[in-house]
């Protein structure tokens, strides 16, 4: 610390809070030199675990992964006694670890900041304490947790109950009797659901207003025996890495599997496992479309909904406590007998949504139906969270702009990766708005935002840089992701605390990063790669080195959402395609990409004869009378890769929007069935098309063939097979970055051939598996660039991607239809990657593809209708 000649104490860094994120930070910067001062409203450390002592208060991630991991000498001298911890055990897990770095000497406990300003000229923070002490410093670090405003709603009459009102998240620290008394709990949140089941016992009668009923499962607590201790403490470098680069922060995560595809009976053997198991994810964990399939989700939701009739007795309040709302999309929640605590006598169960609080009394609570005499009224209501703490502040950037008037109150949050926005200049928010924080455990979290802005700083240090912050554009990009990933799934269809909607007037939006603690850290680690691109800063004052200021983002104008795409497919650590066995590749699940398929009026699952076999086809039909035109679908995937359920979404989509029936064809794979196999299944599959048009409700005079990648080629060779052997007339090809021709040398191949999910060595590899010597592919229909003629075959739509190998070769065939006379519409998607048409769950460019390929499938069908 040193003073400025107006005497006020000038610091490297300000941290605000000394909970588990502010100890951490203090800890790295002051080991790295740095002067820091750390503030707490609280008499003494522990952040989220000082204030919530209520009854039954514990943690819900696993107590031996609940921990700093930064040191091996701290994980080795602490030990765990219970699978999940209660709060006095942690609380001194905390004050064990601020002693051991002897951390309290830069902490000013029962100090509270009101207010912090960036001062422009100085490119300094002043921070101004409530009691009226102003400091400055470089860098202003908020670590004051995402849940620590709590929330009391302001219910009439608040102030004239005479008894005694405490809420969950601000407890005494003596102990509260509930001894014979009349106790009412409003709320069951996390914090309810652990308090109830407690205070039932003590107090002499128990009355749960309930807002919205919760999926609760059980902990299944228990004691750690020793071996369980040793192997984690032998294991930790490996359970470390798995837990930083898993979804959720903890080492294990999702089985590979829909809950679709199992019986019933198999369901519910795995949920009835899980539930016995016991664990925070363990139910979301037994299948990987829980989270964004509703069908899926439901299978779920039901099991919750009958254990909870199994274990209430009453069938009125049981019935009371079932949830509507999609499972998982409120944080899960365990508990400890909270269901079975409805069976005892001194528990009622109020619905304050069929029966609303009207107001407080002096002697208790009074609903529209009933007037309620208690003793203590509890308040596990919850937290404003993620921006109410902030906004409890009054924090200002440049021009004098608060945080809370920049982003409207929440309405327009915007943050680059969570850790800062634009406009406040070296401010760093640790598990703030728009980062994993609260969909995570927690300690994992901060340990990564306190090691990237411990190294951030460093690095400005180094190179002498002043007044950092996100740019404009790198916040726009990062909100729309938290935004777009929010939507794939079902979080945002469910009011929670995660969207705001526990806070009257508070606006609606979901809150955080739902792409998992491994993706994030690879984005954060990607942004410190590349010089803390998406950043601006200015040159220290006698600083020369001019190229080292960074500014603008993504400057090869890819789009952001397909940049954000191969990050995610990046983080999976899958090797490369052609480090692969055919039979291994085709294992890869890229479903999650394509997102909730669509309903259509009917799907039916055929298999049709081929020379030499049958193959399987799926049908489609629209909502309608017919007879309807017919859209004869390939897929993708070099001949070797894919099948009916990579492209169901994008085909249920085109059946809707262009009301035709589509037929999706698995033709045979290579490299067990080699060039021409491909080609002749699926020319085959058009013939049966047009022989079978009647059963399948399809106009024969209206068919089209169509398909993406290999797929395209196929549909490309079909168009000229049908020309050339006299088959179906068709009416138009739709070629989606088709494979036109078997060479390597075009300026796409040389611009594109990595990083951008095909890459020049997989095209290398698949045609390899394809082909059964070099000479094959020199066949037009293998290569149908090469096709001598092009005249005579139908209109065609050609779409390309500006980042894919394959995009020059589609443009050239394109080029050569149009020289042919025939009628093309080409269109280049600049900012897409290849494949993108089959990922509509994650990629705006992916709906704008396909509403196009519908609308030119409809006016090609209508041409032919009218002629």
């Amino acid at each position: 610390m040193a003073l400025n000649h107006q005497n006020v104490p000038v610091f490297d860094a300000v941290v605000v809070g000394a909970g588990f994120s502010g100890l951490y930070m203090l800890h790295r910067l002051r080991e790295a030199g740095y002067s820091v001062r750390v503030y707490e409203a609280a008499e003494d450390v522990g952040g989220t675990w000082y204030w919530n002592r209520y009854p039954g208060a514990r943690c819900d991630i696993e107590s031996i992964y609940y921990n700093y991991t930064f040191s091996e000498e701290i994980l080795n001298e602490w030990t765990w006694s219970s699978r999940y911890a209660e709060q006095p055990e942690i609380l001194s897990y905390i004050n064990f670890v601020a002693d051991k770095l002897d951390l309290r000497r830069d902490i000013q406990f029962k100090n509270r900041v009101a207010a912090a300003r960036y001062d422009e000229h100085n490119r300094n923070w002043e921070i101004r304490l409530e009691n009226g002490t102003l400091v400055t410093a470089e860098y202003f670090i908020t670590a004051i947790g995402a849940l620590s405003a709590s929330n009391i709603p302001k219910f009439k009459g608040l102030d004239s109950f005479k008894g005694e009102m405490y809420h969950t998240g601000r407890w005494p620290h003596e102990k509260v009797s509930f001894s014979g008394k009349r106790v009412g709990v409003i709320g069951t949140g996390s914090s309810g659901i652990q308090a109830i089941p407690v205070i039932a016992k003590e107090a002499g009668h128990l009355t749960v207003f309930q807002r919205t009923p919760q999926y609760s499962c059980p902990a299944q607590n228990h004691p750690y025996d020793t071996e369980v201790k040793f192997k984690t403490r032998e294991n930790y470098d490996e359970i470390k890495q798995l837990m930083q680069y898993s979804m959720h922060g903890i080492p294990s995560g999702p089985q590979l599997r829909s809950a679709l595809e199992d019986t019933p009976e198999e369901r519910e053997r795995q949920y009835e496992e899980a539930w016995q198991e016991g664990g925070l994810f363990s139910m979301l964990y037994r299948y990987n479309d829980i989270h964004r399939l509703p069908e899926a989700n439901e299978t779920a939701a039901a099991f919750i909904r009958n254990k909870i009739k199994q274990l209430v007795h009453n069938p009125e309040k049981a019935q009371k406590l079932m949830p509507t709302y999609y499972y998982g999309t409120k944080r899960p929640i365990l508990d400890t007998d909270y269901y079975e605590t409805y069976n005892r006598d001194n528990v009622s169960l109020v619905d304050i949504k069929a029966e609303p609080i009207e107001e407080m009394t002096l002697n208790g609570i009074r609903t529209t139906e009933a007037d309620y005499e208690l003793d203590v009224i509890i308040f596990a209501t919850g937290f404003d969270a993620m921006t109410g703490p902030l906004f409890k502040m009054d924090i200002r950037g440049k021009n004098d702009v608060s945080l809370k008037d920049k982003w409207a109150d929440g309405a327009e949050l915007k943050t680059f990766l969570g850790l800062a926005t634009s406009g406040f200049p070296n401010m760093f928010m640790l598990t703030g708005p728009q980062s994993p924080s609260v969909l995570s455990n927690m300690l994992i979290s901060i340990e990564q935002h306190v090691e990237w802005v411990a190294d951030c700083i460093d690095y400005l240090r180094k190179h002498r840089l002043e007044a950092f912050e996100a740019t404009v554009e790198a916040e726009e990009f990062w909100s729309q992701q938290c935004h777009a990933l929010a939507e794939m799934s079902l979080l945002t269809k469910t009011d929670s605390w995660y969207m705001g909607a526990n806070i009257e007037g508070k606006p609606r939006g979901f809150l955080a990063f739902p792409g998992g603690v491994g993706l994030y850290r690879l984005l954060c680690d990607d942004v410190a790669a590349r010089g803390y691109e998406g950043f601006t800063s200015s040159l220290a004052p006698n600083a020369t080195d001019k190229g080292l200021v960074k500014e603008g983002f993504f400057k090869k104008n890819i789009d952001p959402q397909a940049w954000f795409i191969l990050k995610q497919l990046e983080s999976t650590g899958m090797p490369p395609m052609e480090m692969l066995t055919p039979e291994l590749a085709r294992m890869a699940d890229f479903r999650l990409l394509a997102g909730v398929p669509e309903e259509v009026q009917k799907v039916e699952n055929r298999t049709i004869p081929v020379a030499g076999g049958e193959i399987s086809v799926r049908i489609y039909s629209p909502a309608g009378e017919g007879p309807f035109p017919a859209l004869v679908y390939y897929h993708g995937g070099g001949w070797v890769i894919g099948n009916l359920d990579t492209v169901d979404v994008p085909c249920r989509m085109l059946a809707n929007r262009a009301g035709c029936v589509v037929i999706s064809v698995d033709y045979r794979l290579a490299p067990e069935h080699k060039f021409p196999t491909a080609a002749e299944d699926a020319y085959a599959a058009v013939e049966w098309v047009a022989e079978h048009a009647a059963s399948i409700g399809v106009d024969p005079e209206r068919i089209a063939v169509g398909g993406d990648s290999a797929g395209g080629n196929l549909a490309a060779v079909v168009a000229l097979m049908a020309r050339e052997q006299g088959g179906p007339t068709l009416a138009y090809q739709m070629l989606i970055y088709p494979v036109t021709n078997h060479s390597y040398d075009t300026d796409s191949y040389r611009n594109n051939p990595e990083g951008y999910f095909l890459t020049k060595n997989t095209m290398v590899w698949f045609w390899n598996h394809y082909l059964g010597d070099e000479q094959d592919g020199q066949n037009p229909y293998a290569s149908p660039l090469l096709a001598k003629d092009l005249s005579g075959l139908p209109p065609a739509l050609v779409i390309t991607a500006g980042f894919d190998p394959l995009r020059d070769e589609g443009e050239a065939y394109a080029a050569r239809l149009k020289a042919a006379g025939v009628p093309v519409e080409a269109t280049r998607y600049d900012g897409m990657i290849h494949g993108f048409f089959w990922m509509p769950g994650v990629l705006a460019g992916a709906h704008d593809g396909i509403n196009q390929a519908a609308n030119a499938l409809k006016q090609a069908f209508n041409i032919v209708k009218t002629k």
